[in-house]
């Protein structure tokens, strides 16, 4: 920020803007990969992104040195969703790390003079994190790979298994009416109670709610001495502040104690101590009750503030450690593994906005944008634009980190653009190749078991693969048991014809709905009004438009939606349906199928020849040449639709019809026994998971 004010104050002297170039920290290899990786991400990039310039490195590398200094590549790009790249990932960093001892990486010595360098332990080892979000799956790969480490920042430590369980019996003991945090609570190590606990609890006439009288049957029972714990911490937290509650509730719940149970029981330890540290610190602050203590640490941990801290690692603790790169700023490590490359984030924007230009806000009503101001969208895409770049600079901040080994963690999604994607388009040449090395460490199991150890007699110590062999097998049925337990119970018509549409030639034209703003709230407006008008005479046509227009905000397009729903009215199968006499609009249909439900809303339906017709608008922009295309992707709709009606009513359906409103057309199906089999087919693998909703 100095320079750059200086650089302002000699530009308008007539001067020359400085430059910083010189860098003192990193070896030539990493300056060489960082120059030709930000020159092109941040040459080309927005007006708001600050020109790159080339750094001069101060160190070169020691190229004669074994493990000599540079950058390392791990992993690549992975079919699936983003879960699968950030399990990967950590599992390869895990890897990587059981290795580090062996593999003889040259970090240069500072403490000696001159240039000489030495092997590099776990303490010279830092994990740089883009956001929080991979913590779980890196915690879980260091925890089974039994690598010491160590949580920098408090943002991070908000989001730990310890911290989450405190912050949970807190507002447990605050809130007797919130069962969620309750049932978390007993669930804790804090309380230790099981499932079947749980379950007795229920069975004997218990219940969650803890200042209620406990049954005889259930006092004596671990679930019932836990609920009576929370009730008389329940009742001093109104003479007692946060701090001394949370200090007295770790001591006398043991946690301290049931931490040594841990393989890093001192990390544990550090955790509880800063809430303690914290809770004090709110306190001084003019911090009043523990429920203002709850929604300032939830603060925190939404918002990833940094609160102050200061960790002061033991001196016989070497342990890798793992911080965002926002705590990271103004330091330097020897070796700098930087994950978290699979996403360049949410993508969400602030519903409000303000446009400092024109001086005024830009307001955003609902997650799809339907209730937005003129200038919004706008305005959404420059703060895209200038998140992208914040983004980038903290890459570089990142990258600039390290001193003499930078590995960066390119597991990402194939399909999902990712900083991570952008890198390997931009360094996967030819001439760019040299640049880094690729590295391909062992699974975790099999790492563990080709590690040599240091013990004297192992003889009787299990094989850790083993271990790791029954943890894979216990993950894997755990998730199989999920994926049993999380199939839908329902299908919808519409989800159907969803799925034909995900399944279709991704090189077809954009769908026809989705062309032009308002599309979609076009053909809830036309709908609106066919469901409430007089279908035979159109009375109420021009007023209920008018209502739906500006109900959807879109009161500027009320004679669209009047002329779209004049030439349903003029359709022969709606004035068919009125002719007959027995006719519904809006129906809710649904109908067993196997284990689950197959469910719609009809558009209308009406009797003809002892049967049943089932019409379903559509405001599609369509033209001839579409037309099959775009009845083949809704006849999977149309399917269920007859398939359900048919099941709950007992009467056959006689035709599906798809009336298209731009411009007015019928498109009949009178294939129904092919069609709903297909329907039926299609639904049924949906409800046992075979089809991605």
């Amino acid at each position: 920020a100095d320079v750059r004010q200086l650089n302002r104050l000699r530009q308008r002297m007539g001067g020359e803007s400085l430059q910083l170039t010189q860098n003192f920290r990193s070896q030539r290899p990493v300056i060489a990969w960082v120059n030709r990786l930000f020159e092109s991400l941040m040459g080309a990039g927005s007006v708001m992104q600050a020109e790159y310039v080339d750094l001069l490195p101060r160190w070169d590398g020691a190229a004669e040195l074994p493990g000599k200094p540079g950058v390392k590549r791990l992993g690549q790009a992975l079919a699936g969703p983003v879960r699968i790249a950030r399990e990967e990932g950590a599992q390869a960093i895990a890897a990587l790390l059981s290795r580090l001892p062996h593999a003889q990486w040259q970090v240069r010595d500072t403490e000696a003079s001159g240039e000489q360098y030495r092997a590099a332990g776990y303490s010279d080892v830092c994990i740089l994190m883009t956001r929080r979000n991979s913590l779980w799956e890196l915690e879980q790969a260091l925890e089974e790979a039994d690598l010491p480490y160590r949580l920098e920042g408090s943002s991070l430590i908000f989001d730990t298994q310890e911290v989450r369980d405190l912050l949970n019996c807190l507002r447990a003991i605050d809130d007797p009416a919130d069962r969620v945090a309750i049932t978390a609570a007993l669930r804790s190590p804090a309380f230790g109670c099981s499932d079947r606990n749980l379950l007795e609890l229920v069975h004997n006439g218990g219940s969650f709610d803890y200042l209620a009288e406990l049954p005889p049957a259930v006092a004596a029972t671990t679930s019932g001495q836990s609920l009576a714990a929370l009730k008389d911490y329940h009742h001093a937290r109104l003479w007692e502040s946060p701090a001394l509650l949370i200090e007295r509730f770790i001591r006398e719940r043991q946690l301290l104690a049931a931490a040594l149970d841990h393989p890093r029981p001192r990390q544990q330890w550090r955790r509880y101590r800063f809430m303690i540290n914290q809770a004090r610190a709110f306190a001084d602050a003019g911090g009043g009750s523990l429920r203002q203590f709850l929604s300032w640490a939830e603060r925190q941990a939404a918002e990833n503030a940094r609160v102050t801290e200061t960790p002061v690692p033991e001196d016989d603790e070497a342990a890798v450690q793992v911080m965002t790169i926002h705590g990271a700023k103004g330091l330097e490590f020897p070796v700098v593994i930087l994950t978290g490359l699979d996403s360049w984030g949410s993508g969400r924007s602030e519903s409000v906005l303000f446009d400092r230009e024109k001086g005024q806000p830009e307001v955003s009503i609902g997650g799809d944008g339907a209730f937005a101001t003129d200038g919004y969208p706008e305005l959404k895409e420059k703060e895209q634009e200038l998140a992208r770049d914040e983004a980038v600079r903290l890459l570089y901040v990142a990258a600039t980190r390290a001193k003499d080994h930078l590995v960066v963690n390119m597991y990402h999604p194939e399909r999902r653009d990712s900083p991570a994607k952008q890198i390997a388009a931009l360094l996967d040449s030819d001439d760019a190749s040299m640049l880094w090395e690729s590295l391909n460490p062992p699974p975790l199991a099999a790492a563990a078991a080709a590690a040599p150890s240091d013990r004297s007699d192992v003889s009787a110590l299990p094989n850790p693969a083993d271990f790791m062999r029954q943890r894979e097998q216990w993950r894997q049925e755990r998730q199989e048991l999920i994926a049993a337990g999380s199939r839908p119970q329902s299908v919808a018509a519409t989800t159907l014809a969803r799925i034909a549409k995900e399944t279709a030639d991704e090189a077809a034209v954009a769908e026809p709905w989705r062309r032009g703003r308002g599309g979609a709230s076009i053909g809830r407006a036309v709908h609106a009004v066919l469901q409430s008008i007089d279908l035979a005479t159109g009375d109420g046509l021009a007023e209920t438009a008018q209502a739906q227009a500006v109900g959807e905000n879109i009161p500027g397009r009320r004679q669209e939606i009047i002329d779209l729903t004049q030439a349903a009215l003029n359709s022969p199968v709606v004035q068919q349906a009125v002719a007959s006499g027995r006719f519904w609009r809006e129906v809710p249909v649904a109908a067993p199928l196997g284990d689950g439900v197959v469910e719609g809303f009809i558009d209308l339906l009406y009797e003809k020849d002892g049967g049943l017709v089932v019409v379903d608008y559509k405001t599609d922009a369509i033209d001839a040449p579409e037309t099959a295309e775009t009845v083949q992707r809704y006849r999977l709709q149309g399917g269920a639709y007859a398939l359900a009606a048919q099941r709950a009513t007992g009467k056959p359906v006689r035709e599906v019809v798809f009336l298209f409103l731009r411009p007015s057309k019928e498109e009949r199906l009178t294939d129904l026994a092919q069609l709903t089999a297909e329907a039926e087919l299609r639904a049924a693998e949906y409800l046992r998971g075979g089809i991605a909703p």
